[in-house]
């Protein structure tokens, strides 16, 4: 995992939304600068993880038409009643097998990039409101890329349920946001993550082939924290692999991973 590349991803991405920012009238921006600290497993259902420090380019933009938060970008295709269709991007970042010890010799995972189409229903609230909670069905491919070329490796379904609030204690905005779902993929996409070619195989890793299907489930928290020109974040993520369809790969060590981070901000 290379976490500058990841940095970098980040402002094309802010780059590109901040284009799409221009076109739109009534919205909320907010744009900083300042320091993360993350801790990442290599991959879901690695027993290994990598603590980062790393600039935070914080962007949130929200409006009727445009959604983006964090590492998500979302944008509205059709609406009706409580139902949005929406465009939704994300993905995950470079890992470098060399410090893997599951995947010693094997090549790296580069970059995956998901983009599809998202239904939303909204049970309370709408997609720019504060207060909202919501069902999210994304259905993305997905591709692996280094940046001078891509692969196709399938496509992923990560339904979820959102909970999000925002309200004020003195002069304190405090947004705090849970999240519960489901995680599936194709067989394509699981094979590239925990499948074993015959080349890379060993005594104590045996050939694998990845199938399609269950994924586990993942549990999220978040709470952001701002006043005057500050921001103060964290978040956890749970995910939990039991029953998985590629619970039995080799390179899976562990049916739980987490994913934490912190990180402060100085809004412009």
């Amino acid at each position: 995992m290379q976490p500058i590349q990841g940095v970098h991803m980040f402002i094309r991405i802010m780059a590109v939304a901040i284009l799409l920012i221009s076109s739109q009238a009534k919205a909320n921006l907010e744009v900083g600068l300042g320091m993360s600290i993350l801790n990442v497993p290599h991959y879901i259902g690695s027993s290994e993880a990598e603590q980062y420090y790393l600039p935070f380019p914080y962007l949130r933009y929200r409006s009727e038409t445009l959604n983006i938060d964090r590492n998500l970008i979302q944008t509205k295709l059709w609406r009706s009643g409580n139902w949005s269709l929406e465009l939704s991007l994300g993905g995950s970042i470079r890992i470098d097998s060399d410090k893997s010890q599951a995947r010693q010799g094997m090549d790296d995972l580069d970059f995956i990039v998901e983009l599809g189409p998202a239904l939303h229903y909204y049970f309370l609230g709408t997609r720019s409101e504060e207060n909202a909670m919501f069902l999210e069905l994304p259905i993305r491919g997905a591709m692996s890329t280094d940046f001078t070329q891509a692969t196709d490796r399938g496509v992923s379904f990560n339904p979820r349920i959102v909970w999000r609030r925002g309200y004020m204690i003195n002069q304190y905005q405090v947004r705090p946001q849970l999240a519960l779902g489901l995680r599936s993929a194709s067989d394509s996409y699981h094979d590239y993550v925990y499948g074993v070619e015959s080349k890379f195989a060993t005594a104590n890793r045996a050939q694998y082939k990845g199938s399609g299907g269950y994924g586990g489930w993942q549990l999220g928290y978040s709470t952001a924290v701002l006043w005057s020109d500050w921001l103060v974040a964290g978040f956890m993520r749970y995910v939990n692999i039991k029953g998985a369809v590629y619970e039995d790969s080799p390179l899976v060590k562990s049916d739980n991973s987490v994913i934490f981070g912190l990180a402060s901000a100085y809004l412009f």
